[in-house]
């Protein structure tokens, strides 16, 4: 879109603002962003750039100019991409395989995620200096409520997230994209169209023209179901979507249809939900040979297990249920699912309910993939596990596994281990 040679302009090196130069005038920097509502839009949505592979690549200088995959080693799929993999093809959700015959001179690298949130929660801590009105949708991504932060830091909301975008490039040497409206649906949308280091601005005029050609897949809640349905109703961009009525798109999709109504109009009322509490959380592990040795799928249970509870440990969280989920070499997907007893982050005492699953299907595999979801979750209590309160097996566990973290927290995650984390166990 044209923008009028008048519009404020911001530099993004520098942080001057100013109008008419097509460069900065303090700094002679091209890296400007220009728009109509540049100094008063509100609601913005930061991604991260190749997040796990841009961490990879600043750990490992040598691969800094090499096509970068996380994904599974010889099975599995593409975690994600540096963007030069991208160029020659490479998606996320890719088979390995498929990946290899694209871009073969790949450098492969297994995910280490506790290792990138490390660098997640550094770059959280950074954006809540900004507003504690901040909602995180994953690892490397959240929305921002800037409403109210010019007077709080003397400065526009643009000007705020141009400096956390440089601050947080310099010091966790990983880059974000970001998207500036006035709703989340286009805020999101605005991070995705410059990619990587890109900053968008979507304002209201110029938002049924920046809708109009995009495909109804932008749209979130718009899977492979509702995608077809729509196309077979010769809906395939957003602008496809205008000339229907509600009822017609509700009698299509239900109480969606609705929904698509609104956000084809570039209309979204959802608030951001600071700390909002996650429903699950996962963790899987595509094993690089089929097994069907219930002893050996126990010590990839266990390193799962103690992955996800560090996670609710850290959050101080708790969960009720737990879901198993094995997929055959044929990729038959099984997932089983179990009530604790009471609500939980003992990584034993979620192991003994995964292990109990496991071992009521063992005989449908061999097994190529195995993973735990956990679910049901909530605060734990905030004078932590009184062990009082459970039967004496249970507070021996406890008592264990808190001293077991008082020795990681001293001197590593490493420096204590179970014997069953050892893969060769019989």
């Amino acid at each position: 879109m044209e923008l009028n040679i008048s519009h404020p302009r911001l530099c993004r090196d520098c942080f001057e603002v100013f109008t008419h130069d097509s460069r900065c005038r303090n700094c002679n920097s091209p890296r400007i962003v220009s728009h109509a509502n540049l100094l008063t839009l509100e609601i913005a949505h930061i991604d991260c750039d190749a997040f796990y592979a841009s961490i990879e690549k600043r750990e490992n200088p040598d691969i800094r100019n090499l096509p970068v995959i996380v994904g599974g080693q010889n099975r599995g799929v593409v975690t994600t991409c540096c963007y030069i993999a991208r160029i020659n093809g490479v998606r996320s959700a890719m088979p390995i395989f498929q990946a290899k015959k694209l871009c073969p001179n790949a450098v492969i690298i297994a995910p280490r995620m506790d290792y990138y949130r490390k660098t997640s929660n550094l770059m959280k801590k950074m954006l809540r200096s900004l507003t504690p009105a901040i909602e995180f949708v994953s690892i490397d991504e959240a929305y921002i409520n800037l409403k109210g932060t010019s007077r709080l830091h003397g400065e526009p909301p643009a000007v705020q997230l141009a400096k956390l975008s440089k601050e947080i490039e310099t010091e966790l040497g990983i880059t974000i994209s970001i998207g500036l409206s006035h709703n989340k649906f286009l805020s999101k949308l605005g991070s995705e169209l410059e990619k990587p280091r890109g900053f968008s601005i979507i304002g209201h005029a110029d938002t049924k023209e920046i809708l109009k050609n995009k495909s109804i897949s932008k749209i979130l809640g718009v899977g492979k179901k509702a995608k077809l349905t729509l196309e077979a109703n010769g809906i395939n961009l957003i602008s496809d979507i205008l000339p229907y009525d509600k009822s017609h798109l509700k009698a299509l999709l239900g109480s969606f249809g609705e929904t698509l109504w609104l956000l084809a109009r570039g209309i979204d009322n959802r608030r951001i939900s600071p700390n909002k509490p996650a429903k699950s959380i996962s963790c899987e592990q595509t094993l690089q040979n089929s097994e069907i040795n219930f002893h050996i799928l126990k010590t990839f249970l266990w390193d799962l297990v103690e992955k996800i509870s560090s996670r609710l440990k850290n959050s101080l969280l708790v969960a009720k249920k737990l879901s198993l989920k094995l997929k055959s070499t044929d990729f038959m997907l099984i997932v089983r699912s179990t009530n604790l007893e009471f609500a939980s982050n003992s990584p034993e005492i979620l192991f003994q309910a995964g292990q109990s699953l496991l071992q009521k299907n063992i005989k449908k595999g061999p097994f190529r993939l195995i993973g735990i979801t956990l679910s049901n979750i909530s605060k734990a209590e905030s004078d932590g596990w009184n062990k009082n309160f459970f039967e004496e097996p249970t507070r021996q566990i406890l008592a264990a596994e808190e001293a077991i973290d008082d020795i990681r927290s001293k001197f590593g995650d490493g420096s204590i281990i179970k014997g069953r984390s050892l893969k060769n166990l019989k």
